[in-house]
């Protein structure tokens, strides 16, 4: 991969399937390479979906790519490359609505983008100067949702146990997996320790030098 030209901020995905760690992963790669560094959610993007029953809300697929405004989103990326400031959405999970107000982000040299469908789209990840896509087994993947759902969410086990038997696990076969191929790199996070470092050292040797932190 070329360098980027330093006056262009550096686009990269994080992608994986629900579980895979992500967000986490993500945030790691924040705090790294702060303070030049910005991070934007996928989830951020939801569309909206005010008003709809409580019998139509149990069959929201939120792990569809049409479940997000992926125009939207290339619009926000398409600013931040051209160094100009974005305002983006917030999604207000419990009522399935976006919210009505705002929160400004600015441009950074390297913009994180995670999500698990961030590389389904080519529009997206035409965008992109480097991706990840971190491959988790299934059966991992599912215990990290439930507890993430049962300690963090107050969601019951039944209940992630349908979403995932329903949505999740259909939609990470037929979209989110086969979408690892198009990543730069591929994470296998169970047998490779050593990559999150790997890649905040050559993130840190891509920043404009102007800019680096003395060693």
């Amino acid at each position: 991969m070329s360098k980027p030209a330093s006056s262009a901020p550096l686009l990269v995905g994080i992608a994986g399937g629900t579980g895979s760690g992500k967000s986490e992963f993500a945030a790691s790669l924040l705090e790294a390479l702060q303070p030049h560094a910005t991070l934007i959610s996928q989830d951020w993007y939801y569309r909206d979906r005010a008003g709809v029953s409580p019998e139509a809300a149990l069959k929201l697929n939120f792990d569809h790519p049409a479940a997000i405004d992926n125009a939207l989103l290339r619009k926000h990326l398409l600013k931040l490359k051209a160094r100009q400031e974005i305002h983006t959405p917030r999604y207000d999970y419990a009522n399935h609505r976006r919210l009505a107000s705002t929160v400004p982000v600015t441009h950074s040299p390297i913009i994180l983008i995670e999500g698990i469908l961030i590389l389904h789209d080519a529009r997206l990840r035409s965008l992109f100067d480097l991706s990840v896509f971190i491959d988790v087994p299934a059966d991992v993947r599912l215990m990290r949702r439930i507890h993430r759902d049962v300690n963090a969410r107050g969601i019951p086990v039944d209940e992630t146990l349908r979403l995932y038997e329903v949505f999740a696990r259909p939609m990470h076969e037929r979209f989110v997996q086969p979408s690892a191929c198009h990543a730069t790199l591929v994470w296998s996070q169970l047998t490779d320790r050593r990559f999150p470092e790997r890649l905040k050292s050559h993130l840190k040797q891509l920043l404009p030098k102007q800019i680096r932190k003395p060693a």
